[in-house]
């Protein structure tokens, strides 16, 4: 039997809707944070309690709603930012869907303290299900108060999918983190079940907020980028090869202020990094892109982190061309240290003495008003009072980045200049002296660093001497990846390997390049294939890929030298530019200075 096909009514829309918009608490707090950046707000508070999923509170010192449009606030699609199809093209607001408040009041309880400055009273509206329940005049700060409460209480299949409230809060303090970097001239609070996790300084000082979030270490590593080309501009911090993560989390992109989640950045980023990071590690960094709304769709999914780009490619050779040029300039040498190793750094600063307006919250007899004044006045005084000492722990840190760190630069301009051998450890390490530091160099990591400087060579003046195996190799491929050698089968050529289809799926190998001797086998050929199929934006890495994983097959470890070896090793390694590490992202170079050793010796304190 047929249905009737009906429309359906508000509230299940606004459900439906719901589901999209308002993922979990982290959805509520960005869409309520982004409203408040939008509305010219200069200190905005955030509090979480249980995750977000009993309490979320977002307070700010914005614009405010007027009274006649607080209830209009909440219907779907109303918004003040856009007025037509054709402010999708220039969009520079956060919002402009208008779906959030609508999603938000659809799946919890809401209350919202609103007032314009130049209104003389505030209105309080609360919400239940998406309908209103009470609305009256009250006494308010200028700005505005949104308070959420039991997300999903009416949606228990949506409840009973929820994350735990640690996963939940780990998710919240992401987004709150990222959204304070972007807007380094807001002061921005973040209190989780009473405890204060950090507080912005709001001046518009980039390096003093990033301090304010993140630790001493992380800031330590940061490189300062800055460039332009074709009316696009990337600027912002990437991160010391020496400084890796285990994931992309902290790989933190802002497109003209909004934080976004872009695979072809991600690629471009972490392409300008090869052979500088190990496998399966990643870099820091906090970078912003500023492009004309024209040339960029925001508007392809309600959470407004995936944005798409007019010009793909070029943007990725921009990014990949800046950010490698960075590194090569910058590239320190990988210091041994000693920590003690029950010492746990966190990833975000905990500041629980900082001052404690809301430990007391639901027991404090003080009117909403009289505690919002007080928070926000209490932000201004704790920075005005920290200022000059947040300025100089930025400058002692920029003081530490330019006397204590060796660029890799310089070490090879001056490595031929009195250094002293002392041997071989483990029939792997060169130890050398050289000034007041000690260096281990790592040999099968600079022989392989040279095989591909060497193999690359060839291949950039067309000189790849190649040799026939003796047994040419056949092997047999998926369909796909069959497919995908046969396409490429001249880039393998030109790079010394003579491939032949051999059948169905199946591929012959008859010659491959000199310097890799008799390959051992070739499971590395897989890995090249694997790695290959998402390089559809640079060429030249591209190629630069199968010469990394080929050059591997040439390399021995646990070659016992000499000393007159370990001599032309080292002058090898003095005419090869940066980066010191072996194709594949190992570090060649350790340093540790004299001091560190006298010190951890208790010769100096």
């Amino acid at each position: 039997m047929n249905k009737a096909i009906k429309v359906l009514n508000d509230l299940t829309i606004n459900k439906i809707a719901a589901g999209e918009v308002v993922e979990g608490p982290h959805s509520v707090v960005k869409e309520l944070i982004e409203n408040a950046i939008d509305a010219n707000a200069t200190n905005i508070i955030v509090e979480i309690k249980e995750g977000g999923q009993t309490y979320i509170e977002v307070s700010d010192n914005g614009m405010g709603i007027v009274e006649e449009d607080i209830n209009t606030a909440f219907l779907r699609h109303a918004t003040s930012k856009i007025d037509n199809i054709e402010d999708l093209n220039s969009i520079y607001s956060l919002g402009f869907r208008g779906e959030a408040l609508a999603s938000i009041a659809a799946v919890s309880q809401i209350k919202i303290i609103t007032k314009p400055e130049k209104q003389f009273h505030g209105i309080s509206l609360d919400m239940v299900n998406g309908h209103v329940i009470n609305k009256k005049q009250i006494g308010a700060p200028n700005g505005t108060t949104i308070i959420v409460k039991n997300l999903f209480f009416n949606t228990p299949a949506r409840l009973k999918f929820m994350k735990s409230p640690q996963s939940e809060t780990r998710k919240i303090s992401e987004i709150v983190s990222r959204l304070a970097l972007s807007q380094p001239q807001i002061a921005i609070k973040y209190i989780n079940n009473n405890n204060i996790m950090f507080t912005t300084p709001g001046n518009g000082n980039i390096d003093q907020t990033i301090l304010s979030i993140f630790n001493k270490d992380l800031f330590k590593k940061l490189i300062g980028i800055n460039s332009a080309k074709n009316n696009i501009e990337l600027s912002g911090y990437i991160s010391q090869p020496t400084y890796v993560r285990g994931n992309r989390n902290y790989e933190i992109i802002f497109v003209n202020g909004r934080y976004v989640k872009n695979q072809l950045v991600y690629k471009a980023i972490e392409d300008a990094y090869k052979e500088k990071l190990p496998i399966n590690k990643f870099p820091a960094c906090i970078l912003n892109l500023h492009i004309s709304p024209h040339l960029i769709d925001v508007n392809v999914h309600p959470t407004k982190t995936i944005v798409k780009f007019d010009e793909e490619i070029g943007l990725y050779q921009f990014i990949y061309n800046t950010i490698k040029s960075s590194l090569s300039e910058n590239v320190i040498i990988p210091t041994l240290t000693f920590h003690n190793k029950n010492q746990i750094i966190p990833s975000l600063r905990e500041n629980k003495s900082s001052y404690n307006t809301h430990n007391n919250y639901h027991n404090d007899t003080r009117t909403s008003k009289q505690i919002k004044l007080e928070s926000f006045k209490q932000i201004n005084t704790i920075y005005n009072e920290n200022n000059n000492t947040n300025n100089g722990v930025a400058n002692k840190f920029e003081e530490v980045r330019k006397e204590t760190q060796i660029t890799q630069e310089s070490f090879l301009n001056s490595i031929l200049d009195n250094y002293k051998i002392i041997g071989q450890l483990f029939s792997t390490y060169i130890i050398i002296e050289k000034d007041l530091s000690m260096y281990l160099i790592d040999q099968h990591a600079a022989h392989e660093r040279l095989v591909y400087n060497k193999m690359l060579n060839e291949f950039k003046n067309n000189n790849i001497v190649t040799q026939q195996l003796l047994e040419p190799k056949v092997l047999e491929l998926s369909n796909e990846d069959y497919v995908f050698v046969m396409e490429y089968i001249n880039v393998f050529l030109k790079i010394g390997f003579s491939i032949d289809s051999f059948g169905l799926n199946t591929i012959i190998i008859r010659e491959v390049p000199l310097i890799l001797g008799n390959p051992r086998d070739f499971n590395f050929l897989f890995q090249i294939i694997d790695e290959l199929k998402s390089d559809i934006y640079n060429e030249i890495h591209f190629n630069e890929t199968i010469i990394r994983k080929s050059c591997r097959e040439a390399i021995k470890a646990m070659d016992k030298l000499s000393v007159n070896e370990i001599h032309q090793l080292i002058r090898d390694l003095s005419k090869i530019p940066p980066p010191l590490t072996c194709p594949h992202g190992r570090p060649i170079l350790l340093s540790i200075s004299k001091y560190e050793i006298e010190k951890n010796f208790k010769r100096i304190q």
